[in-house]
């Protein structure tokens, strides 16, 4: 599971899986109301679903990312978190798409803590914007929430997660409102990367720094992917600004990929080629980063 995370789709997941949506009937693309303006003409983007689905594959498996922040010795803290009503006053799509995939990534943080009190103040903000997205339908909440309870049922989870995405991604596309796809996969990534970098202020270690800089690579797959949205959609212009910055500073990272000279047999025979990657991020490098991303991070959620 080491680069399979399903990407936003797993933190997605997270948040949809958490609560039933009874009474959220997804409704027609006709009952979408957006405000003046807003509207993001889509159906001239090429938008290649396959560069898609590399950016999410590349993300790190949710359990691992969660292990890793409780395991960094940091005290869980609601200071790292966006506050749920805030997205109270977002009134555009733009922003309630990346406001979904923000608090998406917030909840799975405060999952893996176990605080059920505040859980329930972020389901209340996410059920309201995937109502007003209209994405409600592509989700079996009450399947996904019985499935979050047991973690024996992870794999069906996961499989549940893919399937749910793929389609709404599908129904995104071909209603002209890919970008708001784009933009849930990118609300996710750059929580999750602004809070491990966070508890990385606050409580370094190679790990964290490893995983930090592994980012790099999931950065220059998504930016390609906004940028088609750059000229369609005025709301892009900044937030591909936003991601150019970053972009400047995971450019120092180094990633070499190796592979393991001495394979393993399994007992079926099977030969297993172990690969893995070495990342070289100094201190000041690492500092850099923790400050654009927490710059950046704060100027998106405003």
């Amino acid at each position: 599971m080491r680069n399979k995370w399903l990407g936003s789709l797993a933190l997605v997941c997270v948040t949809f899986m958490q609560f039933s949506c009874g009474g959220c009937n997804g409704g027609s693309e006709d009952d979408i109301k957006f405000i003046p303006g807003d509207e993001a003409n889509t159906s001239d983007v090429n938008y290649n679903s396959e560069a898609m689905n590399e950016v999410i594959e590349s993300f790190p498996p949710p359990v691992e990312m969660a292990a890793l922040v409780k395991d960094s010795g940091v005290p869980f803290s609601t200071k790292y978190l966006l506050n749920p009503d805030q997205v109270n006053d977002y009134t555009s799509s733009f922003k309630k798409a990346l406001g979904l995939g923000i608090l998406s990534a917030d909840l799975g943080y405060l999952n893996v803590y176990s605080k059920t009190s505040q859980i329930l103040d972020y389901l209340v903000s996410i059920r309201r914007l995937t109502e007003e997205l209209k994405l409600g339908q592509f989700f079996d909440f009450q399947s996904l929430k019985r499935l979050a309870t047991s973690d024996d049922n992870i794999d069906s989870l996961m499989y549940m997660c893919t399937q749910s995405y793929r389609n709404m991604d599908e129904h995104l596309r071909n209603n002209q409102r890919s970008n708001l796809s784009a933009l849930l996969v990118t609300g996710v990534w750059v929580e999750s990367l602004y809070l491990i970098t966070q508890v990385a202020k606050e409580q370094p270690s190679d790990r964290l720094r490893e995983t930090i800089g592994e980012q790099k690579r999931i950065l220059n797959n998504l930016l390609p992917i906004m940028k088609l949205f750059k000229n369609s959609d005025k709301n892009f212009e900044e937030l591909v600004q936003h991601l150019e910055e970053l972009k400047e500073v995971f450019d120092v990272v180094k990633i070499t990929d190796h592979v393991d000279e001495n394979p393993q047999v399994r007992d079926d025979g099977v030969i297993v080629q172990n690969e893995y990657s070495v990342v070289e991020l100094s201190k000041e490098e690492l500092q850099e980063i923790i400050t654009t991303t927490e710059k950046i991070r704060n100027k998106i959620v405003k």
